[in-house]
């Protein structure tokens, strides 16, 4: 009897620890590689780059992060301090740097940001006639947005360059940025 109770006591446990989301469980990843006329990578210190959503007419019904995504693109060092901010306290931040490091993301691309999962993706609540909600969730589609001597110009972001940050997902072995010539 003292036995079976230890083993479900085991099996308990293990099964709560393998339950556990991955603290990035959720967020995702936009890289872009800004280059010159000749591919070079150029710093962008005077250039702002946004993140924008575009052809989402129901972006305000959007249950989490109403409204159309407009974000800034941050620096390598910026982005490693929002790293610090967000995943620091229990030394996330440390894990996130190294895996991104490791996948040649601080190498290959200039400006990146990080969006959640409401951010990515719009969840909406459609009609139904049962007790169950119809959950429909649509992929947010997005534009990189910048200016050069005042005019605006826009680069669509493919799907596949976003990449989901959960440790669980091997996306990042194949980074490639959205390279920007400009």
């Amino acid at each position: 009897m003292r036995t079976g109770f230890l083993l479900s006591l085991v099996l308990l446990f293990n099964c709560s620890v393998q339950a556990q989301h991955c603290p990035f469980d959720g967020s995702h990843l936009i890289a872009v590689n800004v280059v010159d006329k000749d591919g070079k990578k150029i710093p962008v210190s005077n250039i702002l780059f946004y993140l924008q959503e575009v052809d989402n007419p129901m972006a305000d019904s959007c249950t989490y992060a109403a409204g159309l995504i407009k974000k800034q693109l941050l620096s390598k060092k910026e982005f490693m301090a929002a790293c610090d901010e967000k995943y620091g306290r229990n030394g996330y931040n440390t894990q996130l740097k190294n895996r991104l490091t490791g996948a040649g993301v601080f190498a290959r691309a200039n400006m990146m940001v990080s969006i959640n999962q409401g951010e990515n993706t719009c969840l909406l609540i459609g009609k139904t006639e049962t007790a169950y909600a119809n959950y429909i969730y649509r992929q947010r589609k997005f534009v990189i947005a910048y200016m050069i001597d005042g005019k605006e110009f826009r680069q669509a972001l493919p799907p596949e360059c976003i990449y989901a940050l959960c440790t669980n997902n091997k996306e990042l072995k194949n980074f490639k940025p959205l390279t920007i010539q400009l």
